[in-house]
């Protein structure tokens, strides 16, 4: 009979994960093994421990026998003997301590002695600590408690030297599994000079080897912020390859491990702020990345991923972070010597095709043999070349590897009947379609049934694009960013060709023509130039002018309201209030009261209607423009030299304070004239992303503030600041001039 949870039989040797455990009898809910074990009972030998326990139970005389052991993955119980179902449901209760012995409840012994039997039980000591518990089940009737202790103690020595050797037999096979993994991979790396073979070698061999869900390698894109995946094993890798899955540099687990140049061990992911999920890969509950670094560079991560939460060893993550900097350098290695040996078959190439077209001028002999090179260098079933004719139309005037070459060639087609070829035509851009049966406006011509990938560069000869050189593979998805760049090298050389032929033909009937009709062209281009330039100078002149006139009879209005009406309406306000001081009769009182009243709203009237006649050149011109244009219209009599600088990125402040600006550089430039003998003035506008401080600094006399403070127009310029919710500071002493600085609230401060 077999060891059960609740009145479920178990039989022998089968193990239970993670048990709970129920007491019928008292009702109550009893609670998990509460020590924490530490043999990992995956490495255990289970059918061993079986028959150790059953010469256990044949040596010592027991009726039953229990092994309780604990690792990553929880407490297993392993039974054997005949158990009564009484005893099943208590032994759940019995807690396993650290220590050397091992106590149980009273009613535990108390049921077993019913059911005439005695526990007694012993700890499974190992090297780093206990390892395990063992219980035995003896009949009640035998006498000799002591020696059953012995004989459990003995019991539980067997076991555990069984569990140690299992232990260490593991640890050897995993560590050689180890060296074996990264001896391979070495091997491999220095073998494979084809990155896609390389990379799909890494991947499947620490797939295997460790047995983990998915691995992954992803390299670093610079350019994009991003890393790409390169290659994956594991029950998702196809679907993730096909997706091109890619993540953000920062972004994530693998995008911080990027940036960061840091490895990164999640043993719960839901527990981790960086975790990204991914809709194909469902099932990952622990995540391990590792950075491919070069030095201080980071080009790449090693991810890897599994189902189970605390997944990663210790010394896989060791192992990992081994082949990570294997791996690392031999990427790069390959990657160079791709690239060194890539580049110099495509020199080799293109002097070959520089000496054919210096060798003749003959077009087609030229353009058969730039087609024929070019699959020296990049592979390619079919290859054509297209050119735009003077009557409109598109001709193949090479072709080569088509089933008929001659039909190819046969071809005539006007431009807009293939409306994939604007791109290459129209922006000069190089094409590539993964796979022409998926694209509605792809025109099948004769003889090229055969195309599924296609990459077309142009031919620009000058400003034109006179037409293309194209290659074609049967297969989708074959060409690469790469291949286009080798295949317009090749267009540029075939386009030389080209323009040689042509300009040979045409230069001697064209060159004089040619000089007249640019020379005519300068010169008309020269005439019309002048003609602008001298039209915008009389409308500037006269925009100046006009906007002088209304500025000046705004003005002229603005005083006369100021100095007579608004005058006048203040000295009736005054003469009122002396009025009604000696006014007894409280009605008329009140009448005199009212008229004070509308004279006061008059005023107030009149003086918004003053500040409305701003200047019309700001209106026109915009603050910057009519302060230029203020500074140079100062009279030659005035004798101040005056200069204004801009810095940081001009914004608008607004109708009301480009007036008050306005205003104060005004009053400010009248102060330095009238006040401060100045002889030169500098205004510096400095825009910063969140106000205008605008800097009025003059060679005048200066003055002390304290007693200049109320004079001098100072209260204007700091009332006309403060009504736009700027602020003023000046700084001038006696024979050292004056400066005058203003802050002005605009920006994305305004907002």
């Amino acid at each position: 009979m077999g060891f059960s949870a609740g009145d479920t039989p178990v039989q022998t040797g089968v193990s239970l994960a993670r048990p709970l455990y129920r007491d019928d009898d008292d009702g109550m809910q009893a609670l998990r093994l509460q020590h924490l074990l530490t043999t990992d009972p995956e490495i255990a030998d289970r059918q061993k421990l079986i028959e150790r326990m059953e010469r256990a139970i044949g040596v010592t005389g027991a009726r039953w026998a229990a092994l309780l052991l604990g690792g990553e993955r929880g407490v297993e119980v392993l039974v054997s003997g005949d158990i009564p179902p009484s005893i099943h449901r208590q032994l759940g209760e019995v807690r396993l301590r650290a220590g050397e012995t091992v106590s149980f409840p009273t009613h535990l012994i108390n049921r077993a002695a019913s059911q005439g039997y005695a526990v007694e039980g012993a700890v499974l000591a190992g090297i780093e600590g206990p390892q395990g518990h063992v219980v035995l089940g003896f009949p009640l009737a035998e006498r000799g408690a002591r020696r059953r202790t012995e004989l459990v103690r003995l019991v539980a020595d067997d076991l555990s030297g069984l569990l140690q050797t299992s232990a260490l037999m593991a640890q050897s096979e995993r560590i050689r599994s180890h060296l074996s993994l990264v001896h391979r991979l070495g091997q491999q790396v220095t073998s494979i000079h084809n990155r896609a073979e390389l990379f799909e070698e890494i991947t499947r061999l620490i797939h295997r080897s460790l047995g983990y869900e998915h691995i992954q390698l992803l390299l670093v894109d610079e350019a994009a912020g991003s890393t790409d995946l390169v290659h994956a094993s594991g029950p998702f890798a196809e679907q993730l390859m096909a997706a091109g899955f890619s993540e953000t540099i920062g972004r994530g687990i693998i995008g911080r491990v990027a940036e960061t140049g840091r490895i990164r061990i999640s043993a719960d992911v839901t527990q981790d702020t960086h975790f990204v999920s991914h809709a194909m890969l469902p099932n990952t509950a622990s995540e391990l990345a590792l950075p491919l670094r070069l030095g201080q560079r980071v080009i790449g991560v090693l991810d890897i991923q599994s189902d189970r939460r605390d997944a990663f060893r210790r010394d896989d993550v060791i192992l990992l972070q081994t082949i990570a900097d294997q791996i690392a350098p031999a990427i790069e290695q390959n990657r160079l010597f791709a690239a060194e040996r890539q580049e110099r078959e495509l020199a080799d190439t293109l002097a070959d095709v520089s000496r054919i077209i210096s060798s003749s001028l003959d077009p087609s002999h030229v353009l058969e043999a730039v087609l024929k090179e070019l699959g020296r260098v990049v592979p390619h079933r079919g290859c054509r070349v297209t050119l735009l004719g003077e009557d409109g139309l598109m001709r193949v005037v090479a072709a080569k590897g088509y089933p008929d070459d001659a039909l190819v060639r046969s071809v005539v087609f006007r431009p807009e009947d293939a409306p994939l070829s604007a791109p290459v035509l129209r922006d000069h851009r190089t094409l590539i379609i993964g796979d022409v049966r998926t694209q509605l406006d792809w025109v099948w011509q004769p003889g090229t049934g055969q195309v599924r990938s296609w990459c077309s560069a142009p031919l620009v000869l000058g400003d034109d694009c006179i037409g293309w050189l194209c290659i074609d593979w049967p297969e989708p998805d074959f060409y690469s960013t790469e291949h286009g760049r080798v295949v317009r090298t090749f267009a540029d050389q075939a386009v030389v060709a080209i323009g040689n032929a042509r300009l040979f033909a045409r230069a001697t009937e064209l060159s004089e023509a040619l000089e007249q009709k640019v020379a005519s062209r300068t010169a008309q281009l020269q005439d019309a130039r002048d003609e602008i330039a001298h039209k915008a100078h009389e409308l500037q002149a006269l925009l100046r002018r006009l906007v002088g006139v209304q500025e000046e009879e705004r003005r002229r209005i603005a005083y006369d309201l100021h100095d007579s009406v608004a005058q006048s309406i203040l000295a009736s306000t005054y003469e009122l209030q002396a009025l009604r001081r000696r006014v007894v009769d409280p009605e008329f009182d009140q009448r005199l009261t009212q008229c004070q009243r509308m004279l006061d709203t008059t005023l107030q009237e009149m003086k918004q209607i003053i500040y409305a006649l701003r200047p019309t050149v700001l209106d026109e011109l915009g603050l910057i423009p009519a302060l230029e244009n203020y500074l140079s219209s100062l009279p030659a009599s005035v004798s101040l030299a005056t200069d204004i600088s801009v810095s940081g990125t001009p914004f608008a402040l607004g109708p009301e304070a480009d007036l008050a600006v306005y205003r104060i550089v005004q009053e400010a430039c009248q102060n330095a004239v009238r006040h401060a003998g100045a002889e030169r003035l500098e205004l510096l506008l400095d825009f910063a992303p969140t106000r205008l401080e605008v800097s009025i600094r003059d060679d005048g006399c200066g003055f002390a503030l304290d007693a200049a403070e109320q004079g001098l127009g100072l209260v204007g310029i700091r009332e006309r600041a403060n009504a736009v919710g700027g602020e003023v500071s000046i700084d001038s002493r006696p024979g050292q001039g004056t400066n005058i600085i203003i802050g002005v609230p605009g920006g994305s401060a305004a907002h």
